[in-house]
């Protein structure tokens, strides 16, 4: 028998914390969106996020893996 997922209609957040920082990963994935607008002209078809605290970065790549970036956390 397949579980339902209940309804929820609040906010949500996630948030990573990493030697005594602590960073918001939806505001995380706005800069990757950002960073790809502003370097590349066509649509944003998808994007996956890879975030790497020791680096002090997050990585992504878009439309299936044809762009890659980076942004700081």
């Amino acid at each position: 028998m397949e579980k339902k997922t209940p309804q929820y209609t609040g906010s949500t957040s996630v948030f990573l914390e990493f030697n005594d920082s602590q960073y918001e990963l939806d505001a995380v994935m706005e800069k990757a969106r950002a960073d790809y607008a502003a370097n590349n002209k066509g649509p944003l078809k998808d994007i996956k996020l890879y975030v790497k605290p020791e680096d002090g970065k997050a990585y992504y790549t878009a439309n299936e893996g044809s762009v890659n970036g980076s942004v700081e956390l």
